[in-house]
């Protein structure tokens, strides 16, 4: 029986949908329990044709009922086949006259071997973030108590030796066959007697020694809970050391195609796709406006370039004339002039402006021209369209991407790399350089660990057979007697295993844990994905992003894992710190929104000054403007092996806007291990085949999907599709940096210029790299062309760089952190280029 129930949502008419998913080899029943209203009823399943075919009911060993889909009767197995998980798709059944409920059965192409990966990936990342380093990030995670417990299991494993060189015995009383000469008979003896009085040997009493007793018993037991625990910490350090071996690979691999690289490829389908895009915008506009001016009309043709959007009363767009404009004669008798469309117009030109700057129009149409003063004492103009018969725009960005389309055709789609982005490459190839020695250090270390964990595994093997051998059975039951109190090798054993079991207590992984999470079973294959997503981002959070967990969080997981309880019940949180930045994170596991709806996750971070902060010059200026931020990021796990066309999309819109995931300001992620799930490709990036992080104008990262998967041969660029997004969470919530002015005597006051003499006081941000957080030498000051204040982040631990800047079309705040982690969507031949998600500018 799976060890989770399957959830059924109640639809607004009132239809009951549950959901189910099952590995193309392997065929279980679904069962269903009624009961109040539903007690009687009997359900029936309605085929295409409208037949009814009812189900059965049978008891389980609890003596409860079920009903089951009374399918095919199999011979040679003497019972019913389950035919639904056969027959992918949707099956309607009719519970009574008034309620259905329509069981959705997903088509999944991973077989049994796939999704015991997922279970033995749970179990092992599960233990080792369980005996990792609490204050650890990248590259300390079980650096400290995995050889706190090698230690303590080898002690044992000395002193349980120790014990077995010399065991205690007892003399017990036995019948054995024994010559006359030196018989002590018994009743056997006399009847043995009588039955053959001349015979050599007699049954009578003697002494034997044995091994079998209590302490002996309770030894053994200690030996095989050892044995188990060092299996577990053994396989979860190799399965890790693996992983840390695999990463380090990836990221010299990564940096020698960095250094080789002089040529890029330009992909061709997101180009022609972000082309197209630009086109589609110039076309609205020409569309707007069908037909020419009539005769005799004193409509005109204007030409004049478009500038950003006038704040102003009024409204409008700043341009400069190509022409003249009107009775007022030429632009220099005028400060500003602005330009007011009629409504729709506006908009498409906002949209159209906002990827070329440049935009030019040539517009028949007529227009009132009349001047007027700003606020400031401005002189200005405006020209208001009353009338527009036709519209043409000039874009040179567009032109200029035709004539690079042509040339990047001509050259196979390929070009070289310019001198700031040869730069680029290099220093972010560097990075990974160090980030991969960090890894391969930490991969030697588990390997030593692995390998004493191993040998004292096969110790306490050896130990298990020898007690085997003197026919000692196991036993969990403290003895009676004082021998553990007075035999100083019973004494020193175990003093050994209480130390190993105050181990277990401080990282919540004990006999009792490990017993729970090999119950776990692979039947409920959503659920068992759910699982395995828990604990990834629970890594990802300690491993990557150093921050600490809540003392019991083993405990709830495993709670939440391993037992079979109500959907409805299976809530909880898990709160998470770090001093440096100080920050908190706080997941919460299947919590209940204000609509009475359940997502999977929901992460938040805040941001705050820590005592440690304090002590290194933060101030608390910098967090003001963070106190009422409460917007997280929601993530939702669907198991799916493939998706139709369109239903990844759909999908996404059931979240957000029906079921409202989103309602409090959180961004809304699916979190799915189907590789290629992205049909319309906008991103040129590695992830954009896969993931989609709501890059696209005007989605503004509000929603989106991420493929995560335990695939061997995706999982290590999965994992890396879940860190980017929990960074785009992470570097919404970072404060600006605080900057002043050093002049001749020191410190100055604030000031918003002089770049060359400005340095970071106070900083509170992190490598999404590595973990470390930004000291203030790391953090730098530029400014952009319209002067606005940018950053610039170097860590000084791996060596990875970012920027954080506004979007010059509407102040957005962008973050550019190289090939490997940036999230915005980039121009498709200029992947250092970000596109702003919220208003589209930067094409």
């Amino acid at each position: 029986m799976s060890t989770y129930p399957i959830e059924i949502d109640t639809a607004g008419d009132g239809a009951l949908h549950a959901e189910v998913s099952i590995f193309r080899n392997f065929a279980p029943w679904v069962g269903l329990q009624l009961s109040g209203d539903l007690a009687g009823v009997e359900p029936t399943t309605v085929d295409a044709q409208a037949e009814r075919h009812p189900w059965l009911r049978v008891l389980d060993d609890h003596g409860a009922a079920w009903w089951i889909p009374a399918t095919g009767w199999s011979k040679p197995s003497n019972r019913h086949l389950s035919e639904m998980h056969r027959s992918f798709g949707t099956f309607l059944v009719e519970l009574g006259r008034y309620r259905t409920l329509i069981i959705d059965a997903v088509a999944n192409e991973l077989d049994r071997a796939h999704a015991q990966e997922y279970l033995e990936d749970f179990q092992d990342e599960l233990v080792w973030l369980a005996i990792g380093k609490p204050t650890g990030a990248l590259g300390e995670v079980g650096s400290d108590y995995s050889r706190y417990i090698c230690e303590a299991l080898a002690e044992f494993a000395d002193a349980a030796g120790r014990v077995l060189e010399h065991p205690a015995q007892e003399i017990r009383e036995v019948t054995a066959l024994t010559s006359p000469a030196r018989l002590r008979p018994n009743a056997a003896t006399f009847r043995a007697a009588m039955r053959r009085p001349s015979a050599r040997l007699y049954p009578g009493r003697a002494a034997e020694e044995s091994a079998d007793v209590a302490e002996n018993r309770y030894l053994r037991g200690m030996v095989q809970h050892c044995r188990r625990l060092a299996q577990s910490v053994a396989r979860s350090s190799s399965r890790h050391q693996g992983h840390l071996a695999a990463r380090s690979g990836r990221e010299k691999a990564r940096a020698a195609d960095l250094f080789a690289t002089e040529r890029i490829e330009v992909d061709q389908e997101i180009f022609d796709n972000q082309l197209a895009d630009i086109q589609r915008r110039m076309e609205a506009i020409t569309n707007w406006a069908t037909g020419s001016a009539q005769p005799g009309s004193s409509e005109r043709e204007y030409r004049f370039s478009v500038g950003k959007k006038y704040e102003g009363k009024g409204g409008g767009f700043f341009y400069r004339n190509l022409d003249s404009i009107g009775q007022y004669g030429g632009d220099e008798q005028f400060q500003i002039s602005v330009a007011q469309f009629p409504d729709g117009l506006d908009e498409l030109v906002r949209e159209a402006q906002s990827v070329d700057k440049g935009l030019a129009l040539v517009l028949v149409g007529k227009a009132s021209v009349s001047s007027f003063t700003t606020a400031s004492g401005k002189s200005g103009r405006r020209a208001t369209f009353t009338k527009v018969s036709a519209v043409q725009p000039q874009s040179p960005v567009f032109d200029r991407r035709i004539a690079s389309r042509l040339r990047y055709l001509r050259e196979g789609w390929h070009r070289p790399i310019t001198n700031k982005e040869r730069q680029e490459y290099r220093a972010e190839a560097n990075a990974a350089l160090i980030r991969a020695g960090q890894f391969e250090v930490r991969a030697e270390q588990d390997a030593t660990a692995f390998a004493a964990l191993g040998a004292v595994e096969n110790a306490f093997a050896r130990q298990d057979a020898s007690w085997d051998r003197l026919g000692v059975s196991a036993s969990s039951t403290f003895p009676m007697g004082m021998r553990f109190v007075q035999n100083p090798i019973y004494a020193s054993a175990l003093a050994a295993f209480q130390r190993v079991v105050a181990l277990e207590q401080t990282t919540g992984i004990g006999g009792d844990t490990l017993e729970k999470l090999g119950r776990i079973n692979i039947l409920h294959a959503s659920a068992l994905y759910e699982r395995w997503c828990l604990i990834k981002i629970i890594a990802v959070l300690m491993q990557d992003f150093g921050f600490t967990a809540q003392s019991d969080w083993v405990e709830h997981v495993v709670a939440f894992s391993a037992q079979a309880r109500e959907p409805r019940d299976s809530s909880f949180t898990i709160k998470f710190t770090r001093d440096h930045p100080g920050m908190t994170a706080q997941l919460d596991v299947e919590p209940v929104l204000a609509n009475g709806r359940r997502p999977d996750f929901r992460l938040r971070f805040n941001v705050s000054a820590s005592a440690a902060d304090m002590e290194r010059g933060y101030r608390p200026s910098i967090f003001g403007n963070l106190a009422k931020q409460h917007s997280g990021l929601v993530m939702d796990a669907k198991f799916r092996t493939r998706w139709k066309h369109g239903e990844l999309a759909d999908m996404l819109k059931l979240l957000v806007h029906t079921k409202d995931y989103g309602q409090d300001g959180d961004r809304v992620f699916i979190l799915h291990p189907a590789k290629g799930a992205v049909e319309h490709r906008t991103s040129p990036l590695i992830w954009g085949r896969d993931c989609n992080y709501g890059q696209d104008h005007p989605s503004g990262h509000r929603k989106g999907s991420i493929q995560l998967g335990a695939d061997p041969v995706s999982a290590g660029a999965s994992t890396t599709n879940l860190r980017r997004l929990v960074a785009l969470q992470l570097q919404s919530e970072f404060p600006e940096p605080e900057f002043v002015r050093i002049d001749a005597k020191g410190i100055g006051q604030n000031d918003q210029w002089g770049e060359k003499a400005e340095v970071c006081r106070s900083n509170a941000s992190l490598c999404i790299a590595c973990g470390k957080a930004h000291e203030n030498t790391d953090v730098t000051k530029g400014r952009t062309e319209r002067g606005n204040a940018k950053w610039f982040y170097r860590c000084s631990d791996c060596g990875a760089a970012s920027m954080r800047t506004p979007c010059f079309g509407c102040g957005t705040e962008l973050h550019k952190n190289g090939l490997q982690m940036t999230y915005h969507l980039t121009i498709a031949d200029h992947v250092s280029n970000v596109v702003c998600p919220d208003c589209g500018a930067n094409f």
